[in-house]
C-alpha cells in the first residue's frame, strides 16, 4: 500500500437505478485532493462501468474483490465482492436494486468495525426497494446505527456553519408528540455535544434547541411539552455541562439563524428542522450523523428517478459530502 494513501473512504452506491452513481462518479471526477485520500465505490463493478459509459465518464476504477487488492498509486477503486448480478433499470424502482443498496452499506458497516475504513459516504438509497429486500429500517441513518452497535446518535445536515439536528427523524408527524422524551432529548445532545467537540473542533459549543409547539407553546396556551418535556432535559444538559439554549419558537429562530450565532440547533421533527436548512443551502448541505464510531456523511437529497439517466444531476452534494469527510478525517 503506497504510503501517501493514509485514509480510506467507503462510499456505497446506494441505489443503482437513481442518481447515486451518477452523483459519485461526477464527484470523484471533480475531486482534486483525491489523491491524498483512498475511496472506494462499495457496489456491483458492472452497475459502475454501467454508468460510466451511459454518463461518458472515463474514469480510472479498477475492481477489486477486497482492500488488499489497492493497486499501487491508484486514488479509486470499485469495491466489488458478494454483489448480485447488477442490471441497471433506470428511474425504476426494484427490489434487486435495494438488495445491492443493502449490500453495499452492511460492507461498509463491517469494514468499519475492522478498522479498514475510517469513513462511509452514502449515496442515496430508496426507502421502499430497501424494504422490499427486506432491510426494514426507516433509512440508511438507522440501518447504519444498528449495524454499529449504536443506540444514541443524531442525524445532522450541514451546509457551510449552519448545522441542524433532530430529536425525531423519520416519523409521521401525528407520532411526533408521543416519540419525545426528556431523556430522547438529553442523548442527542450529549451526542452533538460530543461530536462538535471531537470531531469539528468547537470547543464550546452552543446548541439551541427548538420548541415542539407554534411559538414554543406560549406558554402552555398552545401546548405543554415545552414546559413538560423539552424543558426539565434542557435543564439536565445545562447540569451536565452542556451548553444548550431554549426552548426557542422554530420560525422566529431559524429566521435569525445567522445572527444568533449558535453552533448547532436540535429541531424536534423532520421538516421543522430540515426545511430551513435545505432552503439556507439545498445542493451542497450534507447529512452528517453524529454518534457513530465512523465519521458518515451523505448528499442531502433522494435517487432522484425522475431525472436519472439524463445526466442532469448535479453532483455538488456529494462533492460536499466528501470534503466534510476529508475535513473531519483531517485530510482536508
Amino acid at each position: 500500500m503506497n504510503a501517501s494513501f493514509r485514509k480510506t473512504i467507503a462510499v456505497t452506491i446506494g441505489d443503482v437505478n437513481g442518481i447515486g452513481p451518477e452523483v459519485t462518479l461526477k464527484a470523484l471526477s471533480q475531486m482534486e485532493w483525491r489523491r491524498a485520500l483512498r475511496v472506494a465505490i462499495i457496489g456491483p463493478d458492472a452497475a459502475v462501468r454501467f454508468w460510466q459509459k451511459h454518463l461518458r465518464l472515463n474514469l480510472s476504477l479498477p475492481p477489486i474483490a477486497n482492500l488488499n487488492e489497492w493497486p499501487e498509486d491508484i486514488p479509486a477503486v470499485v469495491l466489488d465482492n458478494e454483489f448480485l448480478p447488477a442490471t441497471v433499470q433506470i428511474g425504476r424502482l426494484s427490489l434487486d436494486a435495494g438488495k445491492i443498496a443493502g449490500t453495499a452499506l452492511r460492507q461498509a458497516i463491517n469494514l468499519a468495525i475492522e478498522k479498514k475504513v475510517h469513513a462511509i459516504v452514502t449515496a442515496p438509497v430508496n426507502k421502499h426497494a430497501l424494504h422490499l429486500a427486506g432491510f426494514h429500517y426507516p433509512g440508511q441513518t438507522e440501518l447504519l446505527a444498528a449495524g454499529l452497535g449504536v443506540a444514541d446518535f443524531a442525524m445532522m445536515l450541514v451546509a457551510d456553519d449552519f448545522r441542524v439536528a433532530l430529536v425525531t427523524t423519520h416519523l409521521p408527524l401525528r407520532q411526533v408528540a408521543a416519540a419525545i422524551s426528556p431523556d430522547l432529548i438529553l442523548r442527542r445532545l450529549r451526542v452533538l455535544q460530543r461530536d462538535l467537540t471531537a470531531r469539528f473542533h468547537i470547543a464550546e459549543p452552543r446548541i439551541a434547541v427548538t420548541g415542539l409547539n407554534p411559538h414554543a407553546g406560549e406558554g402552555g396556551l398552545l401546548g405543554e411539552e415545552e414546559q413538560t418535556i423539552i424543558s426539565p432535559a434542557l435543564q439536565r444538559a445545562r447540569d451536565e455541562g452542556i451548553a444548550a439554549e431554549g426552548p426557542f419558537s422554530a420560525d422566529a429562530l431559524f429566521g435569525r439563524f445567522k445572527k444568533n450565532h449558535f453552533d448547532a440547533h436540535l429541531a424536534m421533527y423532520h421538516d421543522q428542522g430540515l426545511i430551513p436548512l435545505k432552503m439556507f443551502g439545498f445542493g451542497r448541505a450534507v447529512n452528517y450523523t453524529a454518534g457513530l464510531p465512523v465519521i458518515r456523511t451523505s448528499p442531502d437529497h433522494g435517487t432522484a428517478f425522475d431525472i436519472a439517466g439524463k445526466g442532469v444531476a448535479a453532483a455538488t452534494s456529494m462533492v460536499a459530502a466528501l470534503r466534510l469527510a476529508a475535513t473531519l478525517l483531517g485530510e482536508n
